[in-house]
């Protein structure tokens, strides 16, 4: 997210009554926008008038794991819901420690009811899945992490 964006974002809020706070997540980054009326001390500048508004931000990078370079990491095609395996309480389609090569079923992924197999792309050993069987993924999201053939 640019400057830019959290300015029009911050001048969108300003200019709706209704919202008091907002906040979002994107890339990592959260933003949280509050409007706060009443009088305020400003420093060095006069009393405040009791409208005045003041929009704070508060941004703070979500810290994720350290990444192993040699690591492939194999992300969502599609928005959905994650599942390991076609039926409950069945064994994974692949598990830590598994060779893969592509066109192997990694896992099965549910978008608008239809049940979309996702097959790897490269050849490696499968090193850990990211996700949670039955947690929805976003396009793009790392699944599982591969250590490449060499």
């Amino acid at each position: 997210m640019d400057i830019n964006e959290i300015r029009e974002l911050i001048q969108l809020i300003e200019k709706a009554p209704d919202i008091k706070e907002f906040e979002m997540e994107r890339s990592g980054v959260r933003i949280r926008v509050r409007k706060q009326t009443g009088k305020r001390v400003p420093a060095a500048k006069g009393p405040a008038l009791p409208d005045q508004q003041e929009v704070s931000i508060q941004e703070s990078a979500v810290e994720e794991p350290a990444q192993d370079e040699s690591l492939h990491q194999f992300k969502s095609p599609i928005v959905g819901t994650f599942y390991s395996s076609s039926k409950p309480g069945e064994d994974p389609f692949v598990k830590p420690g598994d060779h893969v090569v592509p066109g192997t079923v990694l896992c099965i992924i549910e978008a608008m009811k239809l049940f979309n197999q996702i097959e790897c792309d490269v050849e490696g050993e499968l090193v850990r899945c990211l996700v949670d069987n039955e947690q929805a993924v976003e396009y793009g999201e790392p699944l599982f992490e591969i250590r490449l053939k060499e």
